[in-house]
This record gives structure tokens, sequence and C-alpha cells, in this order.
């Protein structure tokens, strides 16, 4: 067990920087060269534990299963401080483009640190074959926080647990925001690490560096959702091209399912602007995603139905822009669509049911690639944050145009899986393993 005392902890700076950062919002030493041990008076402090070998079958441990879901991940570990409620897991599955991206996700329903540990792993192995198929000079990581039963949102000094956990890595994992976490939270972890992103550019040390006469206007959100929203509707765009024959989108049929969300409302207006014919749904009975799914309607002159009947809509385009394993034995043999490309993770039930779906002659857009927009924003970020000397400073229309490329990439997995007679969701894969094999990732000293 590795015991981060609270009155000690690594400076924080970007990877690869020679200038020197403090942050004022807690109580810290100037750091003046990076890996210096400087003062903290932080309160709480995780014990963290490498799990790897537990995971892998290697050693056997009382508290943990070998888990199946383990493929070769590169680090797991296990942090907790049960003082202030704080357990997470973060799991590296592959860093041979670079340091394993990908949020931190907040839950308290788990069944227990079993089903954790099986998120962790599976979660952070997708992160790795997204960010190659993103282009991004990126691996796959995930972190996830297992909080006490009832309480929907960590703390702030769980937060700071967390970004105390990530720079115990030393850059092998760089966390942001995912589910049930914010730009806030992301903002606590800053002050405990530099491998962190999704915070606007303006309110991070980096922002030292802007070139001279840099507008910072032309920045990028750091909200990912509506770069998500753009890259989905390019993998549309490819979808409806291969399928139907079609550049254009006018009087194409869209169901979108979770078009009241943050993904979706943003999906549906571009889809409605480009001349789409929307039917939309969301959480079935009454609240605030149902004011503002009937809002959308009205606004976009959308048919509304039942979030259980919209798989069954008249359709060319399925969209499932919420929750996951929407397509399964029972659910693909009602669908109309002639298409399936949407924004939600974890689409299939099973692996098996792209090939289904191939056999009947429906198109599926692989969700990793389709719905990679929001880790193009995050990553490209960091990316320039790290190594300003390698990379642009991004702007908002640079990655606009990075995303736009899913629209190619997805012609290319569509047109492969067509020469080689397979679903596409196995081309996806091949594509990403050939991505990542071929990369050698040689991090730099801690």
């Amino acid at each position: 067990m590795i015991n981060l005392s609270a009155a000690f902890k690594r400076c924080c700076v970007f990877p690869g920087s020679k200038i020197e950062y403090k942050y004022n919002d807690i109580n810290m030493l100037r750091c003046k060269n990076k890996g210096e041990v400087i003062m903290s008076n932080n309160a709480g402090s995780p014990a963290i534990e490498d799990i790897t070998d537990i995971l892998s079958g290697q050693r056997a441990d009382p508290r943990f299963a070998a888990n199946p879901e383990y493929a070769g991940h590169e680090k797991v570990i296990f942090a907790q401080d049960p003082s202030i409620g704080f357990k997470a897991f973060i799991a590296v599955h592959n860093t041979r483009r670079g340091p394993g991206l990908g949020g931190c996700r907040y839950r308290s329903d788990y069944a227990g640190d079993d089903e954790a540990v099986t998120d962790v792993l599976r979660l952070s192995k997708g992160m790795t074959y997204k960010n190659a198929m993103a282009g991004l000079d990126l691996g796959g990581g995930k972190a996830v926080i297992f909080g006490p039963a009832g309480q929907d949102k960590p703390t702030s000094v769980m937060m700071s647990a967390l970004g105390r956990a990530v720079q115990s890595l030393n850059g092998l994992y760089v966390t942001a925001e995912d589910m049930n976490t914010t730009e806030r939270d992301m903002e606590t972890v800053m002050a405990e690490t530099s491998y962190v992103c999704g915070i606007p550019l303006a309110k991070t040390p980096a922002a030292a560096r802007f070139p001279a006469g840099f507008d910072p206007a032309s920045l990028p959100g750091a909200n990912p959702s509506p770069y998500t929203a753009y890259g989905t509707l390019e993998g549309i765009r490819a979808a409806v091209r291969h399928r139907l024959g079609r550049d254009d989108l006018k009087g194409v049929r869209a169901a979108v399912k979770g078009a009241a969300g943050a993904v979706g409302s943003d999906l549906c207006r571009m889809l409605h602007e480009r001349g789409a014919k929307l039917t939309v749904s969301d959480r079935d009975g009454h609240g605030p995603s149902q004011d503002r799914l009937a809002a959308l309607a009205k606004r976009y002159g959308a048919a509304v139905t039942a979030s259980a009947e919209i798989m069954a809509a008249d359709a060319d385009v399925f969209a499932p822009c919420a929750g996951g394993a929407d397509l399964d034995d029972r659910t693909i043999p009602l669908l109309k669509a002639k298409a399936v490309a949407g924004c939600a993770n974890n689409v299939l039930a099973a692996p098996r049911h792209a090939a289904m779906l191939r056999e009947r002659n429906i198109l599926y857009a692989p969700d990793y690639v389709i719905n990679a927009g929001g880790v193009i924003c995050v990553g490209e970020q960091y990316l320039w944050q790290a190594h300003p000397d390698r990379y642009p400073v991004p702007t908002h229309q640079g990655i606009l145009n990075r995303v736009s490329r899913i629209h190619a990439v997805l012609l290319e997995v569509f047109a492969r899986a067509d020469q080689e007679g397979r679903d596409t969701a196995s081309v996806a894969d091949a594509i990403s393993e050939e991505r990542f094999a071929a990369r050698a990732h040689v991090p730099e000293a801690a």
C-alpha cells in the first residue's frame, strides 16, 4: 500500500514544460523543478494499491476476484480513504499511443466492488479503441468513484483525493469529467495534479502560454457535448451516404432516442437545420426531460413517441442517444431503420448483435467511432497543454475540423466491412488495434 501523506505531494506541472505554476486556491509552496516534493496541508489522502496482478489472476486476494474483463491492462489501482467515504478504481489499458485518457465517473449504485472493477476495466479498454480511431496521440484509461449509498454526487474532498490518486500514476493516466462529475470537479482535481482536462483553457495554468495576439474567443468550449453532437451528425451523414446513396439529409427520417439530453438536443437541432424529419423520445412519464422534449418537438416539428416504441418508428436512421444495450435479440427485429447511428455508449447488448444487424441489412455505426467528438475536444486541448511545442493552440474551428473526420473514418469502416464480408463493429476493432499496435509511446521520466 502507498500512503500519500497529506503533508507531501509532487509538483503539479504540465509534462514537458519548464514553466512554474502556483495554485493559489490551496496552501502549497511553489514548485521550482519538475518532480520536486512540496508541502500541502490538504486533509484526506487516499491509500493507493496496485491490484493489476490480482485482477489478472497472478495473485489471490480475498477482496477481489480475477476479472474476465481484464485484457492485458497495464495498471489498475485501488484508492480509498474511509474517513471521507472515498473509494475509487483507476484502470490504464494501453499507452502505446500515449497516456491513457478517459473520464472519471461517479456512481453510488454499484452492487459491489467487483461490479465497479468490471466497469472500469471495460470502459478503459473502450477508451483505447476510441482514442485510436479518433487519431489522438493518447491511449485508454478510466476512473470510477464508488460513492456511499444514496449519495448522488461526489464531494470536493473526494475529488481532491481522486486528483492525488491520478497524480500517483505520474502521467500514465489523464482524467476528465464523465457521468456525475462536472467541470467544477475537474477544477478541484487540477489543484492536485496536472493530468486532467476538460477545463476551459483560460482557467488553466496553460493560459500563460497563449501566443502574443491570440484571441481567447477562438478557444474551444470545455463542454464536450456540442462536439459529440457534431461528430454524431457527421456519422449519420456517412451512414446515409453509404446506405441510402445520398449526400444530404433533406427529408431523411431520423428517430432520436434521448432527444432531451445535452447531446441529443444538439443533434436534433443540427438534423433539423439540414432538413431531416424527426421522431423523438426521452424518458417516459412526467418531469423536466418530458418538458424539454415537448419544447423541442414544437420547435422542430418533431413527432413524439414513447421511449419503448421509438425503435419501431418508421425511420431511415435510428439514433440512440441515451443509455446502453438498446440493441438485443428482442429489439433488433423491431427496427425499421436502415441504419443505426447515435451517440450512446455500448449500444449493443452483446458483440454478436453487430452481426445480427448485418444479417438484417441494417448498417451500424460503431458507437465509439461516431461518438468520439467529445474526446477529440478534450484530448486535443490536453495534448497542447502537455506539449505546446508539438501541438498547435486548439481553437473551436480546429476542433470542429478534427471532429468532421469522423465522416471519413466511418466511410472507411463501412467500405472495409463490405469488402471483407464482416460486421462493422469487428472491422472498427481491427482498425483500432492496427493503429495502437503500430505505435510505441515512450513515457517521459517522472
